[in-house]
């Protein structure tokens, strides 16, 4: 999309504005890339026209629900470190070529804003929207749209559609980075007695006993999960609820990994747990030609 367009749009919409990283987060590294701000009645959100990602979230007279790492490259081409990054075409390794990118393309590239408007309930509604064109990485033509509705809490909607000649297989998440008071008292209810491949065990499978909790790396993505789950870090309770989102992923580096990772650091674990819907493993998308599949994630406090 021309940079007009997109001006075009925000010039119609007195909720949005276009700014960048060095203004919406200083303290970053990197060269700096584009951002959305959203600032309505009921909320004030970033997006980054890279990966589609949301980075803030906070609803008016409320706590932020997002982390962004303190070391979030903000380059161009970088894997934002924090928000709601977009995992696709696959999760993950790649699952035949461990040359190609972690957790799929389309985080790196930068999508285009297709349309943005208030609903009658005057939540902001975004739309932006990906095109790849098959090539070395993945072998098939596609289109994304992500849309965006924010209000009083957020929701996601995925639209992936097949424009290749041949039906190909998709694994995604929403991989969220909600942001919490310590990792130490974390815990995720509504995953007791369901089984989960432990990635930390080497993809062993194990049976969740009561709710998740952390006391050290934790690494695992539950499948056919119809139900939502509730984060609970002892200051607030939220609802991560799944619409055609049958895999659940629970994460945290623990203390030793963080300290390897260059873009979280020494000691930055303890303000983030991610807990993503998505479909991967035995839950992974099969798109026929000319197929559009759609799911959505919704975030509520409970």
């Amino acid at each position: 999309m021309p940079v007009d367009s997109l001006r075009d749009i925000i010039a119609r919409c007195d909720f949005l504005t276009l700014t960048d990283s060095a203004t919406r987060f200083p303290d970053r590294p990197g060269q700096g890339l584009p951002l959305l701000a959203i600032d309505t009645p009921s909320c004030q959100a970033t997006i980054a026209l890279n990966g589609a990602q949301l980075l803030s979230f906070t609803p008016t007279g409320g706590d932020e629900l997002l982390w962004v790492s303190p070391n979030c490259d903000f380059s161009q081409g970088a894997s934002l470190r924090g928000g709601i990054p977009l995992c696709l075409p696959w999760f993950g390794p790649h699952p035949s070529d461990s040359s190609r990118p972690n957790h799929g393309i389309v985080r790196t590239q930068a999508w285009d804003l297709l349309a943005a408007t208030l609903d009658e309930q005057g939540r902001a509604v975004l739309t932006l929207g990906f095109s790849h064109e098959a090539d070395a990485e993945f072998e098939y033509d596609f289109n994304a749209e992500l849309t965006f509705t924010l209000g009083e809490t957020p929701t996601l909607e995925l639209a992936l559609t097949n424009n290749s000649r041949s039906a190909f297989s998709a694994s995604w998440v929403m991989h969220t980075y909600f942001a919490i008071s310590d990792i130490s008292r974390v815990q995720v209810e509504g995953l007791d007695g369901r089984e989960y491949a432990d990635k930390v065990a080497g993809g062993e499978t194990f049976s969740q006993c009561g709710p998740v909790s952390f006391s050290g790396e934790v690494d695992r993505v539950y499948q056919d999960i119809q139900s939502p789950v509730t984060i609970d870090d002892g200051d607030r309770r939220l609802s991560v609820a799944g619409d055609h989102c049958p895999s659940v992923v629970v994460w945290n580096t623990g203390a030793a990994l963080a300290a390897e990772v260059g873009d979280i650091g020494p000691d930055n674990h303890t303000g983030y747990v991610c807990v993503e819907r998505g479909a991967c493993l035995n839950d992974t998308w099969q798109i026929s030609v000319g197929e559009t599949r759609r799911a959505r994630m919704s975030i509520t406090p409970c």
